[in-house]
């Protein structure tokens, strides 16, 4: 292969090697941003459970919407597990299922890290490789 083909070779897969970079960090955030949401929800369930019932408050329903409402049960919560299936739970199993998924999904980042580390190492091999050839 010509020196001219190596080089574009080269240039090549540091290009695919930003577009991949670029998109674990991208799922970096989204996940960084899910395990904040986890948490939150964690906490929420703590507030549920020192709340006492029939205290009114005000129940989110999507985008600055809310709807009056009082706390009938400060015990159990309604979860969805998948396929549009809901079931009932108690707080202590809610809390139990959200702190199995923040452990699994912060496994997931831990490894996706461990990925944006070596994606960056190849691109700063390449890009000393690239500017040898110069």
């Amino acid at each position: 292969m010509s020196e001219n083909n190596q080089m574009q070779h080269k240039y090549m897969e540091f290009q695919m090697l930003m577009q991949q970079l670029q998109q674990l960090e991208q799922n970096s955030e989204n996940i960084e941003k899910h395990i904040n949401d986890l948490m939150k929800l964690n906490e929420n369930l703590d507030v549920i459970s020192n709340t006492k019932k029939d205290t009114e408050s005000l129940i989110p329903l999507g985008n600055g919407i809310f709807l009056k409402g009082s706390l009938n049960d400060n015990q159990s919560v309604v979860m969805n597990v998948g396929s549009n299936l809901c079931v009932e739970k108690s707080l202590h199993e809610a809390k139990q299922t959200v702190n199995i998924q923040m452990q699994e999904v912060s496994d997931f980042m831990i490894q996706l890290k461990t990925e944006i580390n070596n994606t960056r190492n190849k691109l700063m091999q390449l890009q000393k490789e690239i500017q040898g050839m110069n």
